[in-house]
């Protein structure tokens, strides 16, 4: 009886662990992300996710774009998000290597004054970055000056 007893002990404690996922490492350093300004003159909005790999120490070991939006432009984008979370620190991962999914999320928010060089960024850590700035205006001057 006690056999059974212990059986069904162990079975439950067990089975109480099933379904538990491993809580997301937290940033400990992270540098704030800006928006490109040639991104911001072309209009170039994307979202992006990161698979990033954490090593032993916290730190970012590498990281690549796991969405393919190929769109023009995005190219900026991609190459400034992946800069800047290789300059996050992370709590030290339970198991090397670890992997994490990190969304940067870059748009352009035409409610804004035109031309505000202040960038709005909000972190939705441990997994999400969202920037927002304003738009950029691109006039030229298409007068037709006669001396």
């Amino acid at each position: 009886m006690r056999t059974i007893l212990a059986g069904c002990l162990l079975v439950w404690l067990s089975g109480s662990s099933f379904g538990q996922e491993e809580k997301p490492l937290c940033p400990r350093h992270i540098e704030t992300p800006g928006y490109p300004q040639i991104a911001r003159v072309a209009h170039v909005e994307g979202i992006l996710t990161l698979a990033v790999t954490i090593d032993a120490d916290g730190n970012v070991a590498d990281a690549e774009v796991a969405n393919d939006d190929k769109r023009a432009g995005v190219a900026l984008l991609k190459r400034f998000a992946i800069f800047n979370v290789r300059t996050w620190i992370f709590t030290k991962p339970p198991s090397v290597p670890y992997k994490v999914t990190i969304v940067y999320d870059y748009e352009i928010d035409k409610s804004l004054p035109l031309d505000d060089p202040k960038v709005n960024v909000k972190f939705d850590l441990p997994d999400h970055v969202m920037i927002v700035a304003s738009d950029v205006s691109t006039q030229t001057d298409h007068s037709t000056k006669k001396n």
